[in-house]
């Protein structure tokens, strides 16, 4: 399978596939809303090339993240970009169906319970949009193996009481995230609604869910990605430079 090696940074370079998914923005600003705290341990639902944990890793400082990704093509690819970025102690790749994971899944490997779970899931229904495309691209973008549900599910089963969840989605299907939320025992507590430009519709929204928390939901305000000329905002230049969208 062709593939060409993408600069991301003057540090971090990957391989991705010429035909198949590429990783995107939301990637990019997913890595940097999850907020790790030094020693953590994390896992990841489908990890595609590997990009969100190897940007984690390079900005903060988890002890360990578990990325699962159930196309074995991709599980292979984001090994090697793993090994490419000299992080194989740090992230592991397991190619598995998330809808496998037990509660106690990591239990051999000396874990009980990781601190935090994210996930760029899937976002079209298998009714919606264009069936039509390689089975790589259909199963990122399609729920073809497992839907929300399945991934709030699974984050729940894995992460410790108080852990947090991490989701880029779509803005029409946020009823749906977060049913499924609530439905797991995860708690929506806070909410970035992502704009291309200032006063334009969100395109994406971020949710951290917090596992046994009582209701309450914070809305920030929103993330915009490009100032009226077209360059980067101050906040996706610090997204880029520090991996961090908070300010």
């Amino acid at each position: 399978m062709d593939k060409r090696l993408d600069k991301i940074n003057d540090k971090i370079s990957i391989y991705q596939y010429t035909e198949g998914f590429a990783y995107g923005t939301d990637a990019v600003l997913l890595a940097s809303y999850v907020n790790v705290k030094k020693g953590q341990i994390g896992a990841e639902f489908g990890t595609g090339t590997g990009i969100i944990p190897i940007l984690l890793t390079h900005h903060k400082s988890p002890e360990k993240i578990f990325a699962f990704e159930i196309q074995e093509d991709y599980a292979l690819l984001a090994s090697e970009n793993v090994k490419l970025a000299e992080m194989s102690d740090k992230i592991e790749i397991i190619h598995d169906d998330i809808k496998n994971i037990t509660p106690y899944y990591f239990r051999e490997k000396g874990v009980e319970s990781v601190d935090f779970v994210f996930s760029n899931p899937p976002y079209m229904k298998m009714t919606s949009g264009y069936l039509n495309e390689s089975e790589r691209k259909l199963t990122a973008r399609h729920e073809l193996f497992c839907d929300i549900d399945d991934i709030c599910l699974s984050a729940s089963k894995i992460l410790k009481n108080g852990g947090d969840f991490y989701v880029v989605y779509r803005p029409d299907r946020m009823c749906d995230l977060f049913v499924a939320m609530r439905k797991a025992g995860l708690e929506p507590k806070e909410m970035t609604e992502v704009q291309s430009r200032l006063g334009d519709a969100p395109t994406l929204i971020l949710v951290r869910a917090r596992k046994g928390a009582s209701s309450s939901l914070k809305i920030t305000k929103p993330f915009v990605i490009y100032n009226e000329d077209n360059t980067y905002t101050d906040e996706m230049k610090q997204v880029y430079e520090k991996g961090n969208i908070y300010v």
